[in-house]
């Protein structure tokens, strides 16, 4: 009889539960101690305020006790926020290594007007994009990450509209910077932040609202011909948070070109290599550009 595993999970959402747990273990540690090194510590005081009939000595090894105390209560926290700051650093590299992707049940609108799943998307699939402020129709060329089972972590952002997008936190979307739009990774959007959204045939500028954590299945990363593409009408970009939206854009210049000859082609040479859902060429373009 085997034993029943669950929904597949990948490498960074184990190392995210991981990372918790592990957390969880030594801050509880920490919360422990610290509480037991405070409650002495009140004790102590309650001695020297309270008790009259010390002696000079015994007020004496009371304080030096107190002092002791309170450097080894500062250690602790040390410690913890530390541990904490580690934790986070230690997810980030993971998941800068993993790269960005949407989940499967986010929704994209196709060149005939019909909301889509993600998982539902292939090659060649005409999809909506915001290009010099306006919607258009362009086709999906390829996807530098899909894995339609797999758990993954994702950022969900809730505009004042009701626009709701899940996105992993180093996947680049549009943000208004400086009067202009401009790719910023998921991560770094604060409550109040400008969005650009599809409203119609138009596109509006809509304020960031909330943002909170969940988990969803499947990860996909499709790539336009313009490196942008509407999911759950928020202009986002293609790519994720190695190089600049410019510069992925640029490094995606021989993928399009390809493209543009046989889609066939760039087909065939995405399959070469593939391994948990990236094409061979663009794990070897992402290790070479991270390091």
């Amino acid at each position: 009889m085997t034993k029943d595993k669950g929904p597949f999970v990948n490498d960074k959402t184990r190392s995210v539960m991981n990372s918790r747990i592990e957390e969880a273990v030594f801050l509880t540690s920490c919360t422990d101690g610290i509480e037991d090194l405070k409650k002495k510590l009140e004790i102590i005081q309650r001695q020297l305020t309270q008790d009259e009939n010390l002696s000079l000595k015994e007020k004496k090894n009371l304080q030096d006790s107190r002092i002791e105390i309170e450097k080894k209560i500062e250690e602790y926290e040390k410690k913890e926020d530390a541990w904490r700051k580690e934790i986070e650093q230690s997810v980030r590299r993971k998941i800068k290594e993993e790269g960005g992707c949407y989940p499967g049940s986010a929704i994209v609108v196709d060149t005939h007007g019909r909301r889509r799943q993600m998982d539902s998307l292939e090659v060649g699939d005409e999809v909506q994009v915001i290009i010099n402020n306006d919607i258009r129709a362009e086709p999906v060329i390829t996807f530098i990450h899909r894995q339609p089972e797999v758990v993954q972590e994702f950022l969900q952002i809730t505009t004042a509209k009701n626009n709701i997008l899940k996105i992993t936190e180093d996947h680049l979307l549009f943000v208004e910077r400086t009067g202009k739009a401009t790719a910023i990774p998921a991560r770094e959007v604060k409550v109040g932040d400008t969005l650009y959204v599809r409203a119609g045939d138009n596109v509006e500028k809509d304020a960031l609202l909330a943002i909170s954590k969940v988990f969803e299945k499947g990860v996909y990363a499709p790539v336009t011909l313009s490196g942008t593409i509407l999911v759950n009408d928020v202009h986002t970009s293609c790519y994720f948070d190695v190089l600049s939206h410019e510069w992925s854009h640029r490094a995606m210049g021989v993928a399009r070109a390809v493209y543009c000859v046989s889609p066939w082609i760039l087909q065939w040479i995405s399959g070469v290599g593939r391994k948990d859902g990236f094409p061979g060429w663009c794990r070897l373009a992402h290790k070479i550009l991270t390091l």
